[in-house]
């Protein structure tokens, strides 16, 4: 609140000039704050994928933008390529590059740019396919795990460009681990993995030329 100041003159005399003035003061109200408008909630934008494959085995869209941007080049005349490996799942889409290049031909460079890119698609079957056998329990008999069927699905892409290079189907292979986890004592299922060395063998003529 202001106070205005408001000042009388009550009487001037000829005799002299004598002049009372009374000063009084009063409250004026304060003007009413201005509203403005909440803050607007700061803009939070998803990380790109960190790769173009698409979002499943059946669609033709790559995306973009994405991780690999500004990280290819051209494939030469003459390879081998250099290779980058992408599983995209349920759990989104993970780097596997370094599990798949141990497949490589002995001697491959995997330094530089990315030239050819290969995206993964598992699909569970839970078909049976064997077994994994002999895992040791404390006091009890050695137990034996079912190994579940796994369709992948594999499309390759120039990884410039981003054109389809190749897009093929492997059925899942067993591989045992070294431990496997239990519910209740009941071990839960393993899935077939993906079969690298067949993967690699089937990509050989799109990283070789």
């Amino acid at each position: 609140m202001r106070r205005r100041l408001v000042i009388t003159l009550l009487a001037v005399v000829a005799a002299g000039v004598v002049a009372a003035v009374v000063v009084t003061s009063r409250e004026e109200p304060r003007p009413a704050a201005e509203s403005s408008p909440p803050p607007s909630a700061p803009v939070t934008t998803a990380p790109p994928p960190v790769a173009f494959c698409p979002e499943t085995a059946e669609s033709d869209r790559v995306r973009s933008p994405s991780g690999l941007d500004g990280k290819t080049e051209p494939r030469t005349p003459s390879g081998p390529h250099r290779l980058a490996y992408f599983v995209v799942d349920g759990k989104g889409m993970s780097d596997f590059t370094g599990a798949a290049a141990q497949h490589l031909p002995m001697g491959t460079s995997q330094d530089g740019q990315v030239q050819v890119v290969v995206c993964e698609y598992p699909k569970p079957t839970d078909r049976p396919i064997g077994t994994c056998d002999g895992y040791e329990r404390q006091g009890k008999a050695p137990l034996s795990v079912a190994v579940t069927g796994v369709q992948y699905t594999y499309k390759a892409y120039d990884a410039e460009s981003k054109r389809l290079l190749d897009t093929f189907a492997l059925p899942g292979i067993r591989v045992c681990p070294s431990s496997v986890t239990t519910f209740d004592d009941v071990p839960r299922a393993i899935e077939a993995r993906s079969d690298y060395t067949a993967v690699i063998d089937r990509l050989l003529p799109h990283l070789r030329r």
